[in-house]
This record gives structure tokens, sequence and C-alpha cells, in this order.
């Protein structure tokens, strides 16, 4: 247990080795191997020591515990999630327990489950960071605010060095630290002090939290040391994407068109286009209403092109050509049965899986009667958001601007060979209009999609609906009209502004 504690595992294992002759089915031991081959990431094989362990002592919680981590890492979450529950059942005292169910609700889009399990743990174990965190972030998607920042601030009287709690405070979109604050956080960032791990996450909040305080040129400067560190750590190639993204094009233009009166999808609608562009908006807008059911992002359409590339043996899009009508029905079902649409009482059902704009040709065969928003925002505007913005582990396009605008350009080429195609399944909705004149422009989007108008889609930000994106604080504040950050940099963005004209599609260096 003491080398486990030091990450140890080929000690552990060691130790384990000694006794596993005298006591092979000893569940403890069985547990305690589980978790060695889990630190040294080898899930399959923990997995079935914490099986083994969990039959020869059904009644153990942490046995239950350690096997619904082995088995979220597996991949199965809803066997994770019961796994999690019978710890609780058999030690409701047990707050690693509480905090992994919560972790498991979480990722099943649980939201409200997630936030309640996680306070169990904090009353339990109320030093427990990790679960202060994730009940911060559960309450900012559930549109508490003041109660994030609460938790938040927490943390901070604890460690007013900790960079987990500062980037969540900046995430909330409406904190703004005091100058005293904000003058040591950009101390600390210049110190050395910020642990490597860490740097990139404190980097991209202090520059939020210096836009917010107006001092743009100190912003800037550190957006840009903040991508290029982020940068290094992911991988993305630019003209492979353009090449698939050829590829899709070309194949979907040979695939026949869906037959007249196929229903398939009547209800659907997809919000498609860049990250930033205000599809979140648009999305708790269309979702306040009575028939409308919001669903955020769900990537079901990639999973089902995945899963008939797989049955085929051929990556997407070479199958294109080969594809059926037949096929793109079934396809089309099991869209409809993964996304759980059938499931609510509601006519109508978003999915703003925002890179469904390059499989749009698909989704027509698939879906033929759905309907598409491409939702639209000032270029400048939208890139400059996304290269502020910290998706962690997504939109690796982001952080480089040249990489970035390349992304643009492959959306708006196929965006204009969609609309070209069918006119009129696809609505193009600018935020900036939508922000001029809100009634007006969501009347549009409701005819367009089938639906009729309710007042309460104007009034968005009172919609309790959960929110699992960037903007999620963004969405709950009534409706502004000067998000228009770009602007305020002035000339510091002309090298933004010079790609994109370099692009063939952008503005000139000093236009705003």
């Amino acid at each position: 247990m003491r080398a486990l504690e030091r990450n140890d595992s080929a000690r552990a294992l060691s130790e384990l080795d000694r006794v596993a002759t005298e006591i092979p089915e000893h569940p403890e031991l069985l547990r305690l191997r589980g978790f060695a081959l889990m630190q040294r990431g080898e899930v399959g094989a923990a997995l079935e020591c914490l099986l083994e362990a969990a039959e020869c002592a059904p009644d153990d919680a942490l046995i239950a515990c350690q096997l619904g981590v082995a088995l979220a890492r597996s991949g199965d979450v809803a066997a994770a999630q019961v796994s999690f529950r019978r710890a609780v059942e058999l030690d409701p005292q047990l707050p690693e327990a509480w905090y992994n169910l919560g972790c498991a609700l979480d990722s099943a889009g649980d939201t409200n489950g997630a936030c309640l399990a996680f306070e169990r743990a904090l009353a339990l174990q109320p030093e427990h960071v990790a679960a202060r965190l994730r009940r911060a972030e559960m309450l900012k998607m559930l549109g508490d605010l003041d109660e994030a920042e609460r938790e938040l601030r927490v943390l901070l009287a604890r460690d007013a060095e900790s960079v987990p709690a500062w980037a969540g405070l900046a995430n909330l979109g409406t904190f703004q630290p005091s100058p005293g604050e904000l003058a040591r956080l950009v101390e600390f960032q210049a110190s050395g002090r910020v642990p490597q791990a860490q740097r990139v996450d404190l980097a991209f909040a202090l520059a939020a939290l210096l836009e917010r305080a107006g001092d743009y040129p100190a912003a800037h400067r550190l957006f840009v040391q903040a991508n290029s560190a982020k940068r290094k750590q992911v991988r993305w190639n630019a003209a492979a994407f353009t090449a698939l993204m050829d590829g899709v094009l070309d194949g979907l233009a040979q695939a026949p068109e869906p037959a007249d009166g196929d229903a398939r999808g009547r209800g659907l609608v997809f919000l498609v286009g860049m990250p930033r562009s205000g599809s979140t908006l648009v999305e708790q807008m269309l979702s306040a209403h009575p028939d409308v059911q919001g669903s955020g992002e769900n990537n079901v359409v990639a999973q089902v092109l995945q899963a008939e590339s797989r049955r085929r043996g051929k990556r997407f899009p070479a199958w294109l050509p080969d594809a059926l009508p037949s096929d793109w029905s079934r396809l089309g079902d099991q869209y409809l049965a993964a996304c759980g649409w059938r499931t609510t009482e509601r006519r109508y059902f978003t999915d703003k899986t925002l890179p469904n704009w390059q499989t749009l040709g698909a989704i027509r065969r698939m879906l033929p009667a759905s309907r598409i928003i491409h939702c639209r925002r000032d270029p400048l505007e939208m890139l400059w958001s996304c290269f502020k913005h910290h998706f962690d582990d997504a939109q690796f396009f982001t952080y480089d601007l040249d990489e970035l605008v390349a992304y643009w350009r492959e959306c708006e080429r196929a965006m204009s060979v969609w609309m070209a195609r069918w006119p009129a399944w696809i609505l193009p909705l600018q935020h900036e209009e939508l922000l001029g004149a809100p009634e007006q422009r969501l009347r549009e989007a409701m005819l367009h999609c089938g639906i009729s108008f309710d007042a309460r889609c104007v009034d968005y930000h009172a919609n309790a609906r959960e929110v699992r994106t960037a903007s999620a604080a963004q969405v709950r504040q009534p409706l502004r009209k000067d998000y228009a950050a770009a602007r305020r940099y002035g000339s510091l963005l002309d090298d933004l502004r010079l790609r994109m004209e370099r692009s063939g599609a952008g503005l000139r260096p000093g236009q705003d």
C-alpha cells in the first residue's frame, strides 16, 4: 500500500506476488493488484482482478468503488454507475464512492444527479478539492453562477494560488477579480511557481480576466503565449483535414438523393457551424419552447458513420460511392435509436454537434425531413473568440491562427456546396442579426423548422435546462448586444486579419 501511495506499481506488484501463492483469492489483495494494474494503465487486467475481488467479497464497498473506476476507464459508463451506486449503498459514508458516482453521472449527462453526488462527497469530506471543482462546474451548467462562484471561493480561501479555482472563476464569464487579486494573479503567473501541468490553464484564465479588466495588450500577449504552449500538446494536420473534406464532398456528390416524401428525421433540427458562432444561444432559445427538446452536443452522427466504416472495413468517406438508399435509411434509423429522441414526449429535437457541417450530405440522405440551421457570426469575432478559449481535449485546430483560419475556410467551402445543393433545407442564421432583432430572426428560424412561435423563446435566459458548452454562463444572462470584443483589440488583431485575407475570404488589415 505504501508503494501504491508513491505510484510505484512495480514494487507493489512485486510485494503482492510474494503472498499470491499462499492466499491467491484474498479479496483485499485482488483489490490492491487491480489498483496497481490501473496505475500501470493495464485496464483490462485490472478489471479482471477487481471482478474476481467483487465476486469474493460482494459486500465490500471499496472493492465496488474501484471496480466502478475500472469499468469507467474501460468505457462501460453504465456498468460503472451501477457499481458506484452499489458502493454508496454498502457504505454511505465513503466519500470517494459518492465522488466517482458523480463523475459517472456527469459522463451520462445527468448534471443534477452529479451535482447531488458531489455535494454528498463534500458533506463527508469538505476538503475534497476535486469534488468541489466538479460541483462548481455542475452548478455552472445548471445556471447557478453565484453558488458556483462561492464553491470556487472556498478553494481560494484555502489556497490563493489554486489554478483550477481561478480557471473555473474565469470560465463563469461574469466574474471579475478585484484589482488586488488581479495584480497578485499576474505576479503568480510570472513567478515560476505555477506547476508545469497547470501553466496553460492559468495563462488562458488570466488572459480572459485581463480582457475583462480592459488591458487588451496584456491579454493579447498572454493569449498568444497560451495558445503557443497548448499547440505543442496536441496533434492536428490542416492539409490532412482539407484532403478529408475533398473526399467527403466528392463522395457525397455521387450519392443518390433521398426519395420524395421520406419523413425520416421530421422534427429534428441540426445546429451546425464553427465553435463560438452563437449556437448555444440559438439552442437555448429554441429549447425554451415546450415542444422542443434541446439535446446539446451528442456526436451521434459521427458514431453512426464510424460504426458503418468498421462494418464495411473501409474508412469514411471511401465507402460513400457504395452506399445504397437502403443503407442510408438504415443509418438514419440507427441515429434515431441512438440519440434517444423517441423516449421524449416533445415533437422537436435539437442536435448541436457543430462539426456535423462536415457530413451534411450524409445527414440529408439519412434524415431527409430534418432541418439545418447554420449558425454564423462575424468571422473576426468568431475566430478570435475561438483563439481565446481553452477547449481542453477538443477543437485542436484553434491553437494556431493559420490552422484556425484553414478550418474556417473548409467550413465555408463545405457550407457553400451544401447551400447550393439544398437551399431550402439549410437556414443561415447570423448571430449579430439575432442580437439586433431577436424575435424577428427567431420567428424565421422556427418557421424554417416547422415550430410555432412561443414568446418564452425570447426570454431564453429563464430556461432552466442544463447547458454543457463553453457558453453555459453567457446564456444565463439576458440578451446583450455588446459581445463584439475583437474590435477592442484594434491593430493587435491585424495578424489574424491578414491570415483571413490570404485565405481568400477575410478582412483587410486595420479593418474592424
